[in-house]
């Protein structure tokens, strides 16, 4: 599977800096790229077997063959979904699918909201633990009382994603491979999440423990990260890794502009300040 929809979404705001449109993109991949763990595929139907169906699975079912197409067409049948069905038995992957529709079309609100409500049917949710975990800290700030609960839950989704990811038992239906990426995928959003955090609320050699990790588990390296990796090295006066980190988004991507001011201001703060062990 190569479509599960783009870490895409603007609005993300860091320690005051606004990012690009591309600030909630990651790995350069899309969400739908990785294999959900959790979405229940619809039923399927032996071939010399007259299907059966509902009008409730039928429209289950064209949301779940649109979910590596037009996110917006997602968002529509999703709403329309709920609208109808409200007590379905697919609420929750429903949900889930419009959660991600709702990040690739840039509906940031709409997003967590979504993501929320699956959280309250299913908290151990492991498709949805680790984006809003990756999601909300590059969405809010800690400076307003709900910027700092919204960090304080995107933290408890990520440590509670780590948790379960970790002791996770391959499903039947993904192989070996696929499985391993998938859950690599999950846990790097979890720890890159965690990094966040560390980096807003100030615990700066935490946050390069977990960006770091969050790379290593990655599939591709993302320039947002390096960036964020860089402020945080810089903050705990690394100046020469933290040179390394911007040099590495500065050349191409949507952070160029980013990372070439911390190129600059490293090197100044280089020149006036001893370098950490």
């Amino acid at each position: 599977m190569k479509c599960f929809v783009a870490r895409l979404g603007a609005l993300a705001v860091l320690l005051g800096l606004s990012l690009p449109a591309t600030g909630l993109a990651q790995n350069g991949q899309s969400q739908e790229s990785r294999p959900s763990l959790t979405q229940p595929k619809p039923s399927e139907t032996p071939k010399d077997a007259k299907p059966v169906t509902t009008p409730e699975d039928d429209a289950y079912q064209a949301i779940y063959d649109a979910r590596g197409g037009e996110q917006q067409h997602v968002v529509e049948l999703g709403q329309a979904f709920i609208t109808k069905y409200p007590d379905s038995k697919y609420q929750v992957a429903v949900y889930s699918l419009l959660t991600t529709a709702y990040m690739g079309t840039n509906q940031i609100d709409k997003m967590v909201d979504a993501g929320g409500k699956v959280l309250q049917m299913d908290p151990d949710d492991v498709d949805i633990l680790p984006l809003l975990a990756w999601a909300v800290p590059r969405r809010f700030n800690g400076q307003t009382a709900e910027g700092a609960q919204q960090l304080e839950k995107a933290q408890g989704w990520a440590r509670h994603g780590i948790e379960l990811l970790s002791a996770l038992a391959k499903p039947e239906n993904l192989d070996e491979t696929a499985f391993q990426n998938a859950k690599n995928e999950k846990l790097s959003m979890c720890h890159d999440g965690l990094g966040v955090v560390d980096l807003k609320t100030g615990k700066y050699d935490d946050a390069i423990a977990e960006l770091t990790q969050a790379m290593q588990l990655g599939s591709q390296p993302d320039p947002v990260d390096y960036f964020l990796l860089g402020l945080a090295q810089e903050a705990t006066s690394h100046f020469a890794d933290a040179i390394a980190s911007f040099t590495k988004c500065a050349t191409d991507g949507p952070m160029q502009t980013q990372c070439k001011t911390g190129i600059a201001d490293t090197r100044k703060k280089e020149a006036k300040n001893i370098e950490a062990p």
